[in-house]
């Protein structure tokens, strides 16, 4: 999670680009391509047909997550498979290591795009749910059935064009996103763990950091929006209560949350273990190993420790819980289910009038009630 914070700045500058030129280059895009795009298909491929499949996977860390669970159904299908996934910096670290990926491709590198198109895809997959860049990129590839979600009229670009629905699971959305194209997917979604997979250099570096600690529990703190974020103070308590009952409070995140957890540790009189900055992704998942429980907020860290079969307390606020939350008797999701929220919409959430009360009246005592819960089972 060290370098994550490096990025933030050209994550804006990404979006805007995307916003202002994106529906004019997707328009332009669909009409040099209108009379070499196949017609609209619902032709499927089996999977012991596809050799090769690109996967485009910008954005954050939870949507990368997310994603895993149908990268691994499908290598299982066909493990000779070649897979390739065009990500973003941001969130590359959810794929290393991994043995179901064959190559990485940064999104904002001129090579990684231009290796694209000296490639023959059988299958091409966007995952993105709204920006139009991807849709552009994916429209102007010759190769390969292409298949995305029918999204602010990005389904003209794909030959397989997918609803997608704010109220469904977004394991589920990705998982009926390959359903659409090959026609041996599985009929249900069911957990496969691992996802993750840590090396033996990344967990020896995580138990050093935990040498002499028990009973681990990892707080993450932080959101890449403000208004998710609970307050210090609260945060403070809860690892307080953590400590008298036994239990070692970690502080985990990147640089963007070191001041959070600062302060956080601060307040609790430094009964905490504050190892924000230390880790990477993976580093994280191998912590999330020795640990026995997550509390969070509605981040990417979440969704890495729900594929790392940890349990998790998860503070909703102006996130859509229908379809970010986890699932399963593990997880237990907090959310006032205030009458404006969620207000969140294809990651944007819009200023606050009431200063985002939705998650800030969310009780100490109620996550406290939630942990014992999961301690105790």
């Amino acid at each position: 999670m060290q370098k994550l914070d490096r990025v933030n700045r050209s994550i804006v500058y990404i979006k805007k680009i995307d916003y202002l030129l994106g529906p004019l280059l997707l328009k332009i895009a669909a009409a040099l391509k209108k009379r070499k795009i196949p017609e609209k298909s619902s032709s499927k491929l089996n999977s012991d047909s596809i050799r090769s499949i690109l996967i485009v996977r910008p954005g954050g860390i939870g949507d990368a997550a997310l994603l895993l669970p149908s990268i691994k159904i499908l290598k299982k299908l066909n493990p000779s498979i070649t897979i390739d996934v065009l990500c973003e910096k941001r969130n590359q670290g959810i794929f290393y290591n991994s043995p179901f990926v064959s190559r990485l491709l940064d999104y904002r590198e001129i090579k990684a795009i231009a290796a694209l198109f000296k490639t023959r895809y059988d299958l091409i997959v966007d995952t993105e749910q709204s920006h139009f860049l991807t849709s552009v990129l994916v429209s102007l590839m010759k190769s390969g059935l292409k298949v995305g979600f029918d999204t602010v009229g990005r389904g003209s670009t794909y030959q397989i064009a997918v609803p997608y629905s704010h109220e469904e699971y977004e394991v589920t959305s990705f998982f009926n996103l390959f359903s659409s194209a090959i026609s041996d997917w599985p009929t249900s979604f069911e957990w496969d763990f691992p996802y993750v997979f840590p090396n033996d250099k990344e967990r020896r570096k995580v138990a050093e950091l935990v040498s002499g600690y028990k009973n681990l529990v990892c707080i993450f703190p932080g959101a890449s929006i403000s208004q998710r974020r609970w307050p210090s103070t609260k945060w403070a308590q809860v690892a307080s209560f953590l400590h008298k009952n036994g239990f070692q409070p970690l502080l985990i995140g990147a640089g963007a949350e070191d001041h959070i957890c600062r302060d956080i540790s601060r307040k609790a009189k430094h009964c905490t273990l504050n190892l924000c900055g230390f880790l990477s992704l993976t580093e994280t998942a191998a912590l999330f190993e020795k640990s026995k429980l997550l509390i969070s907020t509605d981040s990417g860290i979440l969704h890495l420790a729900v594929i790392c079969n940890t349990p998790t307390v998860s503070l909703f606020g102006p996130g859509i819980a229908a379809k970010w939350a986890p699932r399963g008797n593990v997880h237990v999701v907090i959310n006032k289910s205030f009458t404006c929220s969620p207000c969140t919409k294809f990651g944007e959430t819009p200023p606050c009038p009431i200063n985002a009360r939705c998650i800030k009246q969310i009780e100490v005592a109620e996550v406290e009630k939630a942990v014992l819960k999961l301690l105790n089972q």
